[in-house]
């Protein structure tokens, strides 16, 4: 089923020039999960702003942990173009000019990474984060749209870094507590903790 929605996609898209050069634009926003890892910098950059960058910054490293140092490693599945070198994904990806990744398909990194800090986000902002999920989509479309995930590593990845994204929240409170014990005032603690109890 998997390898039938990409001949699909391949078949019926991978015509339309203007498309594939959208897409790949988009998809370079999750390249090497900079999109996100520039989201939790500017986050921790503003104090208003600094709670969520950490949120996002414990989902990224969980993200990576998981994704890249357990999972791609241990699953080691073929990209499309490797187990199907005759459907020409390929030379698609040579015509538009995109980069060919080269570890395990599974799971998709790019999905993973931004659905780890979007999902964080969400679970911060509430309403205001979806904009960042609307992003992590896009961004996991065009990972199917190019071929170079099967959609079940796309499926994987936004799972997996949700899961990311919701620890990182709840995993950045006691760190919240834990930092402003050690080096805050007693006064910052009771505003911030007055905070969140609105915030929930």
């Amino acid at each position: 089923m998997d390898i039938e929605i990409l001949k699909w996609v391949h078949e019926v898209f991978h015509d339309q020039t203007w498309l594939n050069y959208i897409m790949k634009y988009v998809t370079y926003i999750g390249e090497f999960i900079i999109g996100a890892i520039l989201c939790a910098v500017v986050l921790l950059i503003f104090k208003k702003t600094r709670w969520a960058g950490v949120a996002v910054a414990i989902a990224i490293v969980l993200d990576v942990l998981i994704v890249n140092v357990i999972l791609k490693l241990s699953v080691n599945r073929p990209r499309p173009w490797q187990e199907y070198p005759d459907l020409g994904f390929h030379e698609f990806h040579n015509a538009i000019g995109v980069r060919e990744p080269t570890d395990s398909s599974f799971p998709s990194g790019h999905t993973a990474g931004l659905f780890a800090a979007a999902v964080a986000l969400v679970m911060f902002y509430k309403v205001k984060g979806l904009p960042a999920l609307g992003v992590a989509l896009f961004v996991a479309i065009s990972r199917i749209y190019l071929c170079m995930h099967y959609p079940t590593d796309v499926l994987g990845g936004a799972l997996i870094g949700s899961v990311c994204g919701v620890a990182g929240y709840y995993l950045m409170k006691p760190t919240k507590k834990f930092i402003l014990s050690k080096f805050g005032k007693k006064s910052e603690t009771v505003v911030t903790e007055q905070d969140d109890e609105k915030k929930e």
